[in-house]
């Protein structure tokens, strides 16, 4: 059984599905994990739900999810979500004919997934409290650390990091690339968010194989 672990995503459908041959993923019986902002921005979030929906994906929650289930439980209750941005307009109307799938499982999605083998988050956790004392903004939208954790520039979280689980990977956080970083030939840590959605790559880890794999953006 395959175990991989897909970047964000952000409605980059035809991403993800190359992602899937060239892993030679088996839908169905390999597990497909997602490090969260599956749909948001991007140009094909139904068709990202639709990969979901056939690989029984497993997901952690991301910021631009919190932000969907806020709006789709609005829309659902026949409230006004508020002002939407284009993009987020967008993803609505894209996601109309699955509103209630896709809101229900963005409400049971966690905030980490832990095995044996990694652990899995969005953004990150508190490098200083570790897990159990990572905070919900922390989990959805931690970048730079100590100070204004949401800022796009500034010493990333994980430069204050110690090992403290066999493998964390996160996403989030497009503008420092890709991150891998190594103790005595082992990889801890990786960040998996190479900006798909802004034309660079969709990057997916396999757990079982311990290797990168990449596509290229189609934007």
């Amino acid at each position: 059984m395959k175990k991989i672990i897909v970047g964000d995503v952000h409605g980059c459908a035809d991403e993800l599905n190359e992602i899937i041959l060239k892993t030679k993923f088996s839908l169905g019986s390999d597990i497909l994990y997602l490090t969260g902002d599956a749909f948001a921005r991007g140009p094909n979030p139904l068709g990202v739900w639709q990969t979901i929906v056939k690989s029984q994906a497993k997901m952690v929650l991301g910021n631009h999810d919190v932000r969907l289930r806020e709006q789709l439980g609005m829309i659902l209750a026949n409230k006004d979500p508020g002002p939407l941005k284009a993009d987020q307009y967008y993803t609505i109307c894209q996601l109309e004919s699955v509103h209630t799938e896709v809101f229900d499982w963005l409400s049971n999605c966690p905030l980490f997934i832990k095995t044996k083998q990694f652990l899995l988050v969005h953004a990150g956790i508190n490098p200083i409290l570790g897990l159990s004392g990572t905070s919900f903004d922390e989990f959805i939208s931690i970048r730079t650390w100590p100070n204004k954790i949401k800022s796009l520039k500034g010493q990333r979280w994980h430069d204050f990091y110690k090992k403290m689980h066999p493998l964390l990977i996160f996403g989030h956080d497009a503008p420092n690339g890709l991150v891998e970083k190594k103790d005595k030939g082992n990889t801890y840590l990786i960040g998996l968010d190479t900006g798909c959605v802004y034309g660079g790559k969709l990057t997916a880890y396999s757990i079982t194989e311990e290797t990168l794999i990449q596509v290229d953006s189609k934007k």
